[in-house]
């Protein structure tokens, strides 16, 4: 395998979306498509995280799917952000920060006007 394959991936963005049936999903773009690893490891983390056990995890390509997150509840983001950077510690990855300003938009990186 590759080092990039086998380096866990970092995050590009996050977004929460509310679903039909009334429950809400965290969708994380990666830089890449994360090994079995990181997955297994970010499904342990969230098992074991306060207000996270009950969240199912999917990923796809570049996508992974948090499903059944209360975004009611507070520090969500925070507890979803940790558990990302626990996974890519556990698979020897660091933590997940943010992909290099490249990765985004110029558009959104840019700062609003003074």
């Amino acid at each position: 395998m590759s080092a990039r394959l086998d380096a866990a991936p970092k995050v590009v963005r996050q977004e929460a979306l509310p679903l039909d049936c009334g429950e809400s999903v965290v969708v994380v773009e990666l830089d890449s498509v994360p090994g079995r690893g990181w997955a297994k490891a970010l499904k342990r983390v969230l098992a074991d995280t306060e207000g996270l056990e009950s969240t199912q995890l999917r990923c796809d390509g570049r996508f992974a799917y948090l499903i059944g997150v209360d975004l009611d509840q507070r520090g969500t983001t925070h507890r979803i952000n940790q558990a990302l950077a626990a996974a890519s510690e556990r698979t020897g990855g660091g933590t997940p920060a943010m992909a290099p300003a490249a990765a985004i938009p110029a558009a959104a990186a840019a700062a609003p006007p003074a």
